[in-house]
């Protein structure tokens, strides 16, 4: 009985060294997969995230320009392309009030302000050596800020001041809001007008600029409103934006038959953001500038930062086929231009530089973006692995950023033949 206990008991006794040694390496190559299946099933999920992430921030930045390139040049019922017309009736048309008198008469709209150029609804500034056939190559770290002669017209001080990031296209729109309202009195004076919408929502919260249409003219003018009554006061002795007043038989509104809207101006760019995330480092970042009255009666930037990760905004503009001044458009869009070629390279167009653009039907927009955190993608070499974008060639770093093209052509309304 002693003799049995004794033997089942040094069969017990443990491993042996060798039984060890195997036991650990067959745990060691299991632990060895267990980490390469994590890591693996990591960076699928991170690249995933950042694709996904790519592609709602593309859609977003899409949505918002396409929204505002459709109202580009927007007056009412009053479409833009009239003013290509040969003879326009002294009193069609569009009158704005930011010219003075000789000029309104004369429709000299090149000695408007630039941003108040509301005869020329879309307008954009191209960079330089972004054309079709050219390269860009994508920076790593924060994004750079160009100057003002890196773009072609070199950009006037007020976009300049927006620090927009050197590289990446400029696109400037100018409508009147979808939403208008009628009014219930339209009283002309000198040098004070007033006008009385039937409802606020025009002028509460807007941009302190106005336009007038019925269907036959427009005007678009600065004017202070009265937070109780919502009555709009037009000056032209108290608002330094208004250099005339609403003259006699070329803009008397019938208060029955004209609508009231909001005047807009946006300002499309790539600018740095607000934010750093992970790396600490900024992004650049797609920005919507609206410009609106300030109380001194000087106009300034309300910018909003629309979506991260946007590394460069492109336009290609596409033109009628019928250039000829004075004749209409026929509807056909035939060739596609950059920017500084539909304007001849002239910020503030005058006679037919001005006309090309209201004969732009369509625009071709394209992003490179990238997603929001980086080590999301192992990467090819930067020089094998180049994307196209509206025909510039992009070279993108190693930098573990996801990267990828997102374009759209958007039609312009009432442009395009059947539209």
């Amino acid at each position: 009985m002693t003799r049995h206990s004794h033997i089942r008991y040094r069969s017990q006794q443990g491993l042996s060294l060798i039984e060890l040694m195997v036991a650990l390496a067959i745990g060691m190559v299991l632990m060895l997969g267990l980490v390469q299946v994590m890591s693996a099933s990591r960076s699928a999920y991170r690249l995933a995230e950042g694709i996904g992430r790519a592609q709602e921030n593309a859609r977003f930045a899409m949505d918002s320009l396409e929204r505002d390139l459709r109202m580009a040049g927007h007056l009412g019922c009053v479409n833009d392309s009239a003013l290509l017309q040969a003879a326009v009736p002294a009193e069609e048309g569009l009158n704005l009030l930011f010219l003075n008198p000789a000029d309104r008469v004369a429709s000299n709209f090149a000695n408007a302000p630039y941003l108040l150029r509301f005869d020329v609804g879309m307008q954009g500034f191209e960079a330089v050596n972004t054309s079709p056939g050219d390269t860009i190559n994508v920076t790593s770290g924060a994004p750079v800020l160009g100057n003002v002669n890196q773009w072609n017209p070199a950009l006037p001080a007020d976009i300049g001041a927006l620090q927009p990031v050197a590289g990446s296209d400029i696109l400037v729109l100018r409508y009147f809001w979808p939403i208008g309202t009628g009014m219930t009195a339209f009283t002309a004076g000198d040098p004070t007008s007033t006008v009385t919408p039937i409802t606020t929502e025009v002028t509460t919260g807007g941009s302190g600029l106005f336009g007038i249409s019925d269907c036959r003219r427009a005007s678009v003018f600065a004017g202070g409103v009265n937070a109780g009554t919502g009555v709009i006061t037009v000056s032209s002795a108290a608002d330094p934006l208004n250099l005339s007043n609403f003259m006699g038989d070329r803009d008397s509104y019938d208060a029955s038959k004209a609508t009231l809207y909001r005047a807009e101006i946006v300002v499309y760019y790539v600018g740095v953001g607000m934010g750093t995330g992970a790396v600490g480092t900024a992004a650049p970042s797609l920005y919507r500038a609206r410009y609106t009255r300030n109380a001194a009666g000087g106009l300034q930037a309300e910018r909003e930062e629309l979506v991260e990760g946007v590394e460069s905004l492109q336009l290609l503009y596409g033109q009628d086929r019928v250039t000829a001044a004075a004749t209409p458009p026929s509807g056909y869009i035939t060739t596609s231009w950059t920017a500084n070629q539909v304007g001849g390279g002239v910020v503030n167009p005058n006679g037919n530089n001005a006309s090309l653009w209201r004969r732009i039907g369509s625009v071709q927009v394209g992003l490179v973006m990238r997603s929001s955190e980086g080590a999301v993608s192992a990467q090819m070499d930067p020089a094998v692995q180049r994307m196209s974008v509206l025909g510039t060639l992009v070279t993108p770093q190693n930098d573990g950023y996801y990267r990828a093209v997102y374009e759209t052509n958007v039609a312009q309304r009432n442009r395009l033949f059947e539209n």
